[in-house]
């Protein structure tokens, strides 16, 4: 209703301006006052306004200006030419506008995005290098065994920190350049599983945090690279921990049939927006409200591309903030397996 409106008004200002000037212009002169508002009302409002302004504008101008009502009395319902080639020019010279407008937003949308991650990445390097200067002036300043066991310790998280942000930079960089690649062989799902299992289990640690994960006994043979398979686990469980509040419990569940198994990751933690869980996985995007400030927001975008890589599907679900989130991996099995036991670690 909105776009009806504003055609509306826009035919509506061209057929009153347009009878202003009919002592001017007469009657049966060009109906190009009708397409330059259809266009201009195209290039502020977009392609449907801009349809319908030029059906509008050419039914209003036909009436009007081409054929007159009388006529129309008498029976005379043939369509002039000038209409219906002015109906298909508006219609080509509004699409043309929307797509060049569109192009315009789009280039503008990347090179903000670009600006903010230029930006979002200069922010993560320079807290880590600022703590490694402050220690560097500590150590001049005081060489007791405390002061260099402090500095030491600053340095050294500081470093790990770095090292973390350069690892996601060359992830993007591989990703943008569409060099990351999977090396493709039979395996058990659940040996990365079980190794990003114990690879996350100290930092769960160091926030009290506890991991209940229901693996099967029974080998879940995929066609897959288990290096590339762990990083994929290893990321999620490392969101899971970043995003849920110390004490917390994350949860996963290994689930097979259908040709398919899913491994599911589960907490307790800040939630996702609706309208966020798609963007969660783009470049430099984290979802806001809490959580660590480590990384720069590639880990999901990794992830997907590593599980489309293998066959699979990865998805996003939450209730909203505060109701903790899930991420299911989806990924094809080699053979139909029954129902297996499962193993809680």
């Amino acid at each position: 209703m909105p776009d009806l409106g504003a055609a509306v008004v826009t035919v509506a200002l061209a057929a009153i301006i347009r009878l202003a000037l009919v002592p001017l212009l007469g009657t049966e002169a060009p109906l190009l006052l009708f397409g330059a508002m259809a266009a201009a009302l195209t290039f502020w409002g977009g392609l449907g306004p801009g349809i319908l302004a030029t059906a509008l504008g050419t039914t209003v101008g036909t009436l009007l200006f081409i054929k007159p009502v009388e006529q129309l009395a008498r029976g005379h319902l043939a369509m002039p030419l000038e209409p219906t080639l002015f109906f298909g020019e508006t219609l080509f010279v509004c699409w043309l506008i929307y797509r060049v407008r569109a192009g315009q937003e789009t280039s503008e949308a990347k090179q903000q995005r670009r600006d903010d991650s230029l930006a979002f990445v200069a922010h993560e390097l320079r807290h880590p290098l600022s703590t490694i200067q402050l220690a560097a002036a500590t150590l001049q300043r005081d060489r007791s065994p405390e002061a260099t066991d402090r500095a030491a310790m600053l340095i050294t998280r500081s470093a790990a920190r770095l090292a973390r942000v350069v690892d996601d930079l060359v992830d993007v960089t591989r990703l943008q350049r569409a060099s990351l690649s999977v090396s493709l062989q039979r395996i058990d799902l659940r040996e990365p599983l079980l190794a990003a299992l114990e690879v996350a289990r100290p930092s769960f640690a160091q926030r009290h945090q506890s991991i209940e994960a229901a693996v099967p006994t029974a080998t879940l043979p995929v066609n897959g690279d288990a290096i590339r398979l762990q990083q994929v686990f290893s990321n999620l469980l490392s969101n899971a921990s970043k995003y849920s509040p110390e004490g917390s419990e994350v949860r996963i569940a290994v689930n097979c049939g259908r040709g398919r198994v899913d491994v599911v990751v589960r907490d307790s933690g800040l939630g996702i927006k609706d309208d966020m869980l798609e963007r969660i996985f783009e470049p430099f995007v984290r979802e806001s409200g809490g959580g660590t400030t480590d990384g720069l927001g590639v880990g999901l975008t990794l992830a997907r591309t590593l599980v489309e890589q293998h066959g699979g599907q990865i998805s996003a679900h939450s209730d909203g903030p505060g109701r903790g989130s899930e991420f299911r991996v989806m990924l094809p099995v080699l053979d139909e397996m029954p129902q297996a036991h499962v193993t809680t670690h």
